[in-house]
């Protein structure tokens, strides 16, 4: 079982049902396709009745296929499908969000408001993503009457619209706006144009991917602080690759991706990232999951000249000068004991 969130905000849940044993080597298909803002119990009820048509060919193979009857309900009026449906958004979804934070000590205090909106236009030859962001962030602490105050915040605004061509190429264009303090940027703007292509038909994606991704661009910077490198501000272009692989199968799930960029002013300001992550079920109740991700930095050109006091340093308040960043998981799950014990008891639950 796979799942993809809708243009709508909904989810598209794709059920392979893959014959075993005498039932081999049949492999069937449904989908259950769940609106926004669904409760539990509806959702459960679409999922079952999905699951119960797609068993259909298998019964059928059974000495009980007669006990089995199939019903039909009659739709209210001829709309059926969103080809018969009048869309008075066109396709258009958005959303609108925004929190805060906070919490004080005796010699500490911080808080922290940000918020969103977006709006998303999804169909099977467009999709058009618009989406701004803000956050705020004030904090202070004391030690022997020295009080230290810092200031974080984050602006942004990014629009990108995509062009489905074929089962396998698509192409699209993106572009950002934004202003950060951890960045030294007091304004920055991206222009990306690339093209993308699938190994797999894309009707294929909740089970299997295999993207190669390229892209060309530039960046302009606006700096608070003179650079490292002595500017203030610069327009730089930049490519961009990647590759990534994606699949999900009955023994589990594995992810794998490496991307790099380059800045063609000068080629030796670069980064090249690995990521990946798999997870693979031993037996009924046991799984193993593993993961790294990994970076080689040399692409800070907006490193302030000053640096950064021992507060921001510690508080992550600015962005540091590194080589690589890397990170990695491992765990195993394993659960046993009955497996028909069916009784609900939510009392106390997260106590």
């Amino acid at each position: 079982v796979t799942g993809l969130e809708t243009g709508g905000g909904g989810t598209q849940y794709t059920f392979a049902l893959i014959g075993q044993q005498r039932f081999a080597p049949r492999t069937d298909t449904v989908r259950a396709t769940i609106p926004p803002n669904t409760t539990a119990d509806a959702r459960r009820r679409e999922i079952a009745r999905v699951i119960k048509l797609g068993l259909v060919p298998y019964v059928l193979q059974t000495g009980i296929a007669a006990r089995f009857a199939l019903e039909y309900e009659a739709p209210e009026d001829e709309a059926v499908g969103t080809a018969g449906l009048n869309d008075r958004w066109n396709f258009w979804t958005y959303r609108i969000s925004t929190s805060g934070s906070g919490e004080a000590e005796s010699r500490y205090r911080e808080y922290s408001i940000d918020g969103s909106l977006e709006a998303n236009r999804v169909t099977e030859k467009w999709k058009v993503n618009i989406e701004a962001q803000y956050e705020y962030e004030s904090g202070k602490f004391e030690e022997d009457s020295v009080v230290e105050k810092f200031l974080l915040r984050e602006a942004s605004l990014e629009a990108g619209v995509i062009r489905s061509l074929t089962d396998h190429w698509s192409v699209g264009a993106g572009t950002e706006v934004s202003t950060t303090e951890f960045r030294n940027e007091r304004l920055a703007f991206g222009l990306d144009v690339g093209a993308e292509f699938n190994f797999f038909p894309w009707k294929e994606a909740t089970r299997r991917q295999l993207i190669a991704r390229a892209a060309v661009g530039a960046r302009y910077f606006d700096y608070r602080d003179s650079t490292i490198y002595g500017e203030v501000s610069e327009l730089r272009p930049i490519v961009r690759a990647e590759i990534a692989m994606e699949a999900s199968q009955p023994w589990g799930s594995v992810f794998a991706g490496l991307e790099h960029s380059r800045y063609l002013h000068d080629t030796d300001f670069y980064s090249i990232g690995l990521d990946g992550n798999i997870n693979v079920r031993i037996s009924r109740g046991f799984s193993v999951n593993f993961g790294v991700n990994a970076e080689k930095v040399n692409d800070q050109i907006g490193l302030p000249a000053g640096g950064a006091t021992p507060a921001q340093i510690l508080l992550r308040q600015r962005e540091l000068a590194t080589a690589y960043r890397i990170g990695g998981h491992a765990g195993i799950t394993f659960r046993f004991g009955s497996i028909f014990n069916t009784i609900v008891n939510p009392r106390f639950d997260g106590f």
